[in-house]
Formats: C-alpha cells, structure tokens, sequence
C-alpha cells in the first residue's frame, strides 16, 4: 500500500488529511473539511429556524374573577378552534404562548359562570382583566316562589312530591285533597273543591299540559264533597298557584292548578288496583318513540253506604266508570302528546230540607269527555315552540223532585306561545289563546206548558308576552301582560303582572308579586244575565323562603282587592234578579308551611298555618260582611314515617280551621254568627306485601268528630216567629278505605315503599 507524506504545515494538513477507518479489512477515507462544511450548514439551518419559530410565537396573559373582584381559580382560557390555552391557577392568573396572529376570538369559561368571548388582536392580549358574572341556570340559582307550590319536577323547589298526593291520610289518593293541606286554602269540606285566599271554588283554573280544563270536578249530590277528574299517578309535577301566576294564564281570581302529564314512561307496566269501593287498572306500553298509558277505572260506594250510617237515603249510591290515556310520540326536536279522559257518574239520593216535609229526591247523571293535545319543541337554539288544542263536552241532567235540569257545555281552547332564548339573562315570550264556550240548558216541570230554555255562548281571544330578566344568579325580574277580549259582553281588559326575586343567602331569597286578573262571572249567571262585565281582583303578594337540604320554610303575606263581583236580588230560593258589577271586597293574611324530610330518620313532616281576614258585598248581601266560605284560621299538621322491619309507612293529617261565619234570620246583625271549629284526624297505613304489592288503608276523622259546615234556615217563620233552622253536617261522620295495588314490570324493585 502506497504510503502518503503528511505536510507539517496547516494548509497542507486541511488540503490533504483524511480519517481511514477500517471497513472489512481495508481503510476508508474521510475528508475532515467536507464534514465540517456539512455541520455548519446543519448548524445555520437549525439555528435559522429555531429562530423563526421563537419569532411566532404570542405571549397571552391575564386575570380573571368574578365582579367583586375575588379570584376565580380553574377558569378555562383558550383560543377559539386552537388547542392553545391554560387554566387560571389559584390567584386566578393565567398565561401561555400561541403561534396564531391577528384577531381571534379568546374564550374563557368556567363552571357556575356565563362564558366570556374577547375578539381582539393576539398582539394585544397582555396583561388581560376578564371578570365573569355567575351563571343564572346553576341549581342553586334564584327562582320565583312568590304564590306558588309545587309538587314534581316543575320547579326547582318541590313543596310535595307526586307520591304524596297518594300517601297523604285523608286525601284517599285526590290531588286536590292533597293540595288542601297547604297553606292558603281554606276548609270547606262539604265541597272538595279548592278555596283560595278568601276566593270560592269557581275562582280557581286548572290546565293540562297548558291547557285548559273546563269541569275539572266530578258531579256530586248537595253538600257532598267533589273530587278531582283525573289519575295523579298520570302527572310528573303539579304546580299549585295561590296567586300572582303567569301572564299565560287567565279568567282566574284567585288561582291556578297546573297539571303536566310524565313525558316519557320509565319502561312498560301493569297496575291492578283492588279496592273497597271498586277497581282500576292501568297499562304503559313503549316502543321506539312512541309511548301509550291507558288507565279505567270502576268506582262503587254502595258498599260503603251499606256498612255505614248515613244521615241521606241512598236510593242509588254514587256510581261512576273513568278512563284516561296518554299517547306520545318524541320527534327529532320535540314532543307531541295526546290526552283523553272520560267519565260517567250517576246516583240518586233522598235528602232532608229544611223547607220541606217530605225529603227531596236528587237524581243525577253525568257524562264528562276531555280531549287535549299539546306540542313542545325547539325550532332552533333560540326558540321554542308550545301549542296545543283541547276540547270538553259535558252533559249533565239532574232531577230535583219533579225539575229536571238538563245542561250540556261545550268547550274549548286553542294555544300558541313562542319562547325566545335571547341570551342566558334574557328571555322572553309570546302567545295566544282562543276560548269558546257553548251552553244550553233547559229546565222542564211535570207541567208541559212550563218550559225554559237557556244559551249562553261566548268567545275569548287573548294575547300575552312575559320577559324574564336575570341580572344575576340572585335577582331575577318577570314582566308580563295579558290582554283579552270576549264577544259576550264585547269588552277589552289589559292585565300587567311583575314578579321579582332576590337571593338573600345561599338558601333564602325573598319574592314579590303584584298583578291583575279578570274572570268572567259563573255560567250560572251569564245564563240569566247578558250584560255582566268581569270580575277583577288585584293581587300583592311578598314572600320568603329558606330551602336547605330537605327542609322548606316559607311565608308569604297577601293582600287581594275584588271589584266589579257579580250583586243580585233574591226573589225566592230558586229566582233572582237586578244582576250588576256593584259587589266588590279585599282578602288578606299570612301563609306559613315548614317541611322538613331530614331532622328525624325515615319520617317526613309538613305544617301549614293560614290567616285569613276576607270581607265581601257581593250575591244578595245587604252590606258588606264575611264570606260563608271562609276560616279566620287554618292548620294542617301531616307526617309519614317508614319503618323498616315491618315494611311499612304510616301516616296521618290533623286538620284544624275556626267557624265559619253564617246568617242567623233570629240575631241581629248580618253574618254574625260562626259555626264551631272544624278538626279531622285521619291515619293510613301502607304495607309492602312484596317487592311490587302494596296493601294500603285509611280511615278519616277517627275521633269521630261531629262538625258542621254552616246551617240552613227555612225561608219562612214558624208561629213563634223564628226561622227553624237544620245544621249542615258530614253525609258520614267517617269513611274507610282499602286497596290491593299491583305492579307488574321487569323492574322488580318499582313499587318499594322505601323510596318514598
């Protein structure tokens, strides 16, 4: 191998040096000035892009927190549709580097706060302030209770759960029976219907789904309690308002009663009920989207007229068969249900009257069809939609001695209302309603020649809008407005409402509600009169409540003024006349309720006290005076405790309530008189026979209490002078009952009366 001469010099050396190394035996040669050359080109190249990549990079920083200036730790900052961000550390600063430029928008969020969005220049974004206001639709968020109960998932504060309307002693499973053991009812219990803050019966509404029903008490004998048409067990929530509701709803002085029926059943089902007085059954079937709930029911009391005394003759016992369904159908965006109920009831009785000696026959039968359709859905991201029709048809025919009174409604009501979701602090509604009515009645004497017939038909158009503002989680403002018109008298009202709410801890907050409602007279004086105007009421209402874990305290003091109520003469019993809008009145007083579920294991508890001070000039009243229907004072005391080892609940409701003023023709002085206080004990029991068979039983006024209701005085005086009179009493000082419910289901665990 040829041998190479090295030079000393440097030159030399760069020109001509190698590096052999060794490669299967032999030498390879490598020149060094190549390789240099090599590393330094590699060198400027990483050394110029690194540079470049340093000069692209934006530096953003800043702090966030809330508009008190406290740190918010956790926020999330980032660009929009970049994964370049961070989180606010426990200072609330933030910071990190992007390579975007020019405007981009920076979004910062964090969980119980509205999110932010600041589009500006990356170059700008140093040294940032971002304050975020606390989200409004956070549970604990604040929400408008001035006036209103609920049971369900309607409101985000629940004063009754829907299994309480079954399980409360006394109330034999009827909702309105249940809602009758808050406060702001007064107990007119030879009525059943629900008296509201110094209103009647008449002056409350009730809606399905939203809309309206029209008879929503079922047909009874004279001085017997109603009951309510409809299955509970068919309704996710019932809002129970006692006044100040929404501008959504109308033609109601004093309160309203929202039904809303399950959206979507949890799987399908079988329920057999036995009963002492008849049996129901019901049927859930689902499929896909689609879901059907049907359920009849077979009620009979002769049974029970039969074991127990009676002060009336029962010639035929109370006798009815019912039915309901519910059908729905889950679109892309919303959900259609269709509603159907039906009832017939018939009875015939023999009762005593004061101005007769021979007790006077009452027969009737009654054949109710309730048909309702609803619609809820989104349109967009910013609107909702919620129509809906409904259509009642009820035929009445009642036979007192030889009258017969023929009645046949019908009614309807057709609702469209769109939600506009502005903004998560702005949101606002608008809607409109049609209502008609058509009646006929005919009234007929064993006398051919003596006939009368009645029509009464009417048209109502309304148009409404509600805003709800939330200037924060803490304080939100309702303003609505409701205008209405009705062809019956060709008259226009205007009715504001506003509602406001503050939080005043994190489980207190005080409401306030003032408003005005109209309402047309009863069907039974538009029939005799077609010039009537509507009756108005002006409601102010303040209210607090405090809602800690499983605990509920509130009160809410109240004041109502009436005017333009119906004023009449009465000729006879049976005649009246000089009908006008001269009446008027005021109610006013304070409603307290405590629930507590928590202070005691397995027991649950509610107390309700109301104050009422209501006067009237109204009817045939000579001046103004108390109201008939009214108790100065009301307590409701119900509890329920589930032992364990037995598989049990029990419960019970104590009902206390002062006289009720009435009219003694032999004192001087109108309606100057009281009847004694009013008090009810009833207990139940609920047995868990097996995982879906329940056994339950209750029995009412178990101290066997001898109330009156008021008193009737003969209409003329005897030789003496004096007006007889005879006290208006229970039709039975008790009434028991007892039922089998079966469940049957693939979820065995359904009907575990644990999970009360």
């Amino acid at each position: 191998m040829q041998q190479l001469q090295f030079s000393s010099s440097t030159q030399q050396l760069r020109k001509y040096s190698f590096l052999m190394i060794p490669a299967k035996g032999n030498f390879v040669s490598v020149n060094y000035q190549y390789l240099y050359l090599m590393l330094r080109t590699t060198l400027v190249f990483f050394f110029l892009l690194t540079t470049q990549f340093l000069s692209a990079q934006n530096h953003i920083n800043g702090k966030v927190c809330d508009k008190k200036g406290n740190s918010i730790p956790g926020a999330n900052v980032y660009i929009n549709n970049t994964y370049d961000g961070a989180s606010t550390n426990k200072n609330g600063e933030f910071k990190f580097s992007t390579q975007t430029n020019g405007e981009q928008s920076l979004i910062i969020s964090c969980i119980g706060y509205m999110n932010v969005s600041l589009k500006k220049e990356v170059s700008e974004m140093k040294n940032l302030s971002i304050v975020l206001k606390e989200s409004v639709n956070t549970l604990d968020a604040v929400v408008i209770t001035a006036g209103s109960f609920s049971a369900g998932d309607n409101s985000k504060i629940t004063a009754l759960k829907p299994l309480d309307v079954l399980t409360t002693a006394g109330a034999a499973g009827n909702y309105i029976a249940a809602f009758q053991s808050l406060p702001g009812t007064s107990t007119v219990a030879e009525s059943g219907e629900l008296f509201i803050r110094g209103g009647n019966g008449s002056e409350s509404q009730t809606f399905i789904d939203g809309m309206r029903v029209f008879k929503p008490y079922t047909s009874t004998a004279n001085n017997m309690p109603s009951r309510g048409r409809y299955s509970a067990t068919l309704f996710k929530g019932m809002t129970f308002s006692t006044g100040g509701y929404s501008a959504e709803y109308g033609q109601a002085l004093s309160g309203i009663l929202l039904l809303n029926t399950k959206d979507k059943p949890a799987e399908e089902s079988t329920d057999i009920s036995i009963m002492s007085v008849g049996a129901s059954l019901g049927k859930v079937m689902k499929k896909n989207k689609d879901a059907l709930s049907l359920n009849v029911s077979y009620i009979n009391l002769a049974p029970y007229n039969g074991m127990s005394s009676s002060k009336d003759e029962w010639k035929k016992s109370p006798e009815s068969i019912s039915g309901e369904s519910v059908y729905r159908h889950q679109f892309k965006k919303g959900l259609f249900k269709f509603y159907s109920g039906f009832g017939y009831t018939n009875y015939h009785v023999l009762q005593k009257t004061i101005n007769y000696p021979e007790k006077l026959s009452f027969e009737t039968q009654e054949k109710d069809l309730y048909l309702n359709t609803s619609y809820k859905g989104s349109i967009n991201d910013k609107w909702i939609i919620n129509t809906g029709i409904s259509y009642g048809f009820n035929h009445n025919k009642n036979q007192i001695n030889e009258k017969i009174i023929t009645d046949k409604e019908q009614n309807g009501h057709l609702k469209f209302k769109l939600k506009h979701l502005a903004s998560e602090q702005f949101k606002i509604s608008i809607g409109a309603d049609y209502f008609f009515t058509d009646i006929t009645q005919k009234v007929d004497l064993s006398d051919p020649i003596w006939k009368k017939k009645s029509l009464l038909k009417n048209q109502l158009a309304a148009l409404y809008t509600e805003t709800n503002i939330f200037f924060s989680k803490n304080t939100v403002v309702n303003l609505g407005a409701r205008g209405e018109y009705s062809d019956y008298n060709n008259s226009i009202h205007f009715a504001p409402r506003v509602s406001i709410a503050q939080k005043t801890s994190q489980y207190g907050q005080v409401s306030f509600a003032w408003g005005e409602f109209y309402q047309l007279a009863a069907s039974k004086h538009l029939l005799k009169n077609q010039d009537l105007k509507e009756e108005k009421s002006q409601q102010f209402l303040l209210n607090y409540q405090y809602n800690p874990e499983k605990r509920l305290l509130r009160a809410e003091l109240f004041y109502k003024k009436y005017s333009d109520l119906i004023k009449y003469d009465l000729s006879d019993n049976w005649n009246y006349r000089n009908y006008t809008n001269r009446g008027y009145g005021y109610a006013k007083g304070l409603d307290v309720l405590w629930k507590d579920d928590k202070s005691i294991r397995n027991f649950k508890y509610w107390i309700s006290y109301s104050y009422l001070d209501t006067e009237r000039d109204y009817q045939n009243f000579p001046e103004k005076a108390r109201v008939n229907f009214s108790n100065k004072h009301n307590l409701s005391i119900v509890g329920k405790y589930w032992i364990p080892s037995l598989k049990s609940q029990v419960g019970m409701s104590y009902k206390f309530a002062s006289g009720r003023p009435y009219n003694n023709p032999n004192e001087s002085g109108f309606m100057k008189q009281e009847t004694k206080n009013y008090t009810n004990l009833s207990l139940n029991w609920s047995w868990l026979i097996s995982q879906q068979t329940i056994f339950y039983c209750s029995a009412t006024n178990i101290l066997s209490q001898n109330n009156i209701f008021s008193y009737d005085y003969s209409s003329q005086a005897n030789v003496n002078g004096k007006y007889n009179r005879e006290a208006i009493r229970p039709n039975s000082k008790h009434f028991f009952f007892a039922g089998l419910f079966i469940t049957i289901s693939s979820n065995k665990k359904k009907n575990q009366l644990d999970n009360l």
